[in-house]
């Protein structure tokens, strides 16, 4: 089947996971829907740019095809996030991956070093790659893996920054979240006269708009892992996988970190409110990194694997610890955990 075909299948089967959760068929359809952006995420990773831009039209036609609404939606909440993540990943040493090379194989070309900073890539201000000096990084010259994370991450701050403005002249953010969890409360818990069940969705308030941005953030980026996963276990990946313990993250993520920690800690009323939420969504990257951290200290340990089967059962059974984990990445990005616990004879 050709490429393009393949695309639109998959943006038609996004599209159509959305209706049919609107539908309210099953319980099965609701999980299903976390997997909503797979299918383009594997048109693009595995067909390149243009079938991702594809996909993404086809997921945005049907969905608007229901309500012009719906449409818009699904293009901000999974049309531009995919388009992205694909855009970024198959920027090469060589430049962006258009379409998939002619190969039967996995497509593992080592680019040529690198010292292109951020702005040049993301500007598009990088010409001549075969002349960089410089040594060249871990993930052969690939767009890095976390500068997408903190993309993605950025964008959920943005879209939070955007709802406090449209909200600002009906009370606020703090007010919307209010709102909208006290008739949740209502629904789900005031028919059956829950009164601890009513107090336990209203505590939701202080992190709410934050909470549901991250876990936004974390289910596309999880989706694009997944996607990758799948294509590089068949052969079909363009670019070669990128390792956990490799990951790094840009400098400016970690400033917006601590400004609006600050914000959080220092700002009246409503500034406060939107910089403690903010924080959350910031720290999501920081996850992955506390991830690689806690990899490697496994690893150091006689039973790795027993080890990180209980961490990960921990984390899914308890959202604080998730924080931990956060922590910990944020300490590696500021200090250097993985650095200082390399042996002086193993190679950085």
């Amino acid at each position: 089947m050709r490429p393009s075909f393949l695309a639109i299948f998959a943006g038609l089967a996004s599209g159509f996971l959305v209706l049919a959760s609107f539908s309210g068929a099953s319980i099965a359809v609701a999980y299903l829907t976390l997997v909503l952006p797979l299918p383009m995420f594997m048109a693009g990773l595995g067909l390149g740019t243009r079938r991702a831009m594809i996909a993404v039209a086809s997921g945005v036609v049907v969905t608007a095809s229901v309500a012009p609404e719906t449409g818009l939606a699904f293009a901000l909440m999974f049309g531009l996030p995919v388009w992205l993540i694909v855009r970024f990943a198959l920027t090469s040493p060589n430049g962006v991956v258009v379409e998939a090379p002619e190969h039967s194989g996995p497509y593992t070309q080592e680019g040529p070093a690198t010292t292109s900073t951020f702005q040049d890539r993301i500007l598009g201000r990088v010409q001549d790659w075969d002349n960089q000096a410089g040594k060249p990084p871990r993930d052969l010259g690939w767009f890095p893996a976390g500068y997408i994370a903190a993309l993605i991450t950025a964008l959920a701050g943005v879209y939070i920054i955007a709802v406090a403005v449209m909200t600002s002249s009906h009370g606020g953010l703090e007010q919307a979240a209010t709102a909208y969890l006290t008739e949740v409360a209502n629904m789900v818990a005031g028919a059956q006269g829950q009164e601890v069940l009513k107090e336990a969705i209203l505590r939701a308030i202080p992190f709410f708009p934050g909470s549901v941005a991250a876990f936004w953030a974390l289910s596309i980026l999880c989706n694009g892992i997944m996607a990758q996963a799948l294509l590089a276990k068949g052969g079909r990946n363009i670019r070669p996988s990128p390792r956990l313990r490799e990951l790094s993250l840009p400098d400016w993520l970690s400033w917006a970190l601590v400004s609006s920690a600050l914000i959080a800690l220092l700002a009246p009323g409503e500034m406060e409110y939107i910089g403690r939420n903010l924080t959350l969504v910031l720290a999501v990257p920081f996850f992955f990194l506390g991830l690689a951290v806690v990899h490697k200290l496994a690893g150091m340990t006689k039973f790795p694997s027993a080890l990180l089967s209980l961490i990960y059962v921990v984390m899914i059974f308890s959202g604080w610890f998730i924080l931990v984990i956060a922590g910990l990445g944020i300490l590696d990005h500021w200090i250097g955990l993985q650095s200082r616990m390399d042996s002086p004879s193993e190679d950085p």
